[in-house]
């Protein structure tokens, strides 16, 4: 009997035999990542009037929907039109202030997830629970943090945070690249 391959066994060996392209995404994460460390202020502000450009995009939308929907209803999407627009406009017109207004909103989440997660896992009678323990005291701490130093952790943080997040995916890239390129290599063997 001969085994004839699925359409998603085929997408996935046409992927591990193109292994390189995974590892050079890997590598341009890891580079963007360094770059974004470089100088987070200039990441924050970059990262900050993107969001506010897909504010207004998605502003955009809501009044698109908003006239073609024929709803009776329509108030959702006009406050999201509204929401979008202001939003939007306001981040792009002053990109420092909104990096300080979103670290501050970031702090109060991290504060209030890192404790609830504290609360449960302390609560609770899981195997391992540790992890559990220390992923929400670092983020309670995270937020206690950047609320200590705020405002000055508003125009940098947000710019650290996209670097690290940059290198963290681009390294687990290149990990499957590599894991790919072996899985190929036996392959090969094999036949």
């Amino acid at each position: 009997m001969s085994a004839t391959p699925t359409p998603i066994g085929a997408e996935l060996e046409r992927v591990r035999q193109r292994w390189s392209w995974v590892l050079a995404l890997g590598l341009l994460l890891i580079l963007c990542g360094l770059i974004a460390l470089s100088d987070t202020v200039v990441a924050t502000v970059v990262s900050v009037m993107l969001l506010g450009w897909l504010l207004l995009f998605s502003a955009a939308f809501h009044a698109i929907h908003l006239f073609q929907a024929h709803r009776i209803h329509p108030f959702l999407d006009l406050l999201g039109f509204i929401f979008d627009l202001v939003l939007g406009l306001l981040l792009l017109t002053d990109p420092a202030a909104g990096a300080v207004t979103l670290t501050l909103v970031l702090a109060a989440f991290f504060l209030a997830s890192g404790l609830m997660r504290l609360y449960g896992a302390a609560s609770s009678q899981l195997p391992h629970r540790g992890w559990a323990v220390l992923d929400g005291a670092v983020a309670a701490v995270l937020g206690i943090l950047l609320w200590a130093h705020w405002p000055s952790s508003g125009l940098w943080f947000i710019g650290f945070a996209i670097g690290i997040e940059l290198i963290l995916r681009g390294w687990s890239w290149v990990a499957l690249a590599f894991s790919l390129r072996r899985s190929v290599k036996a392959g090969s063997l094999a036949r």
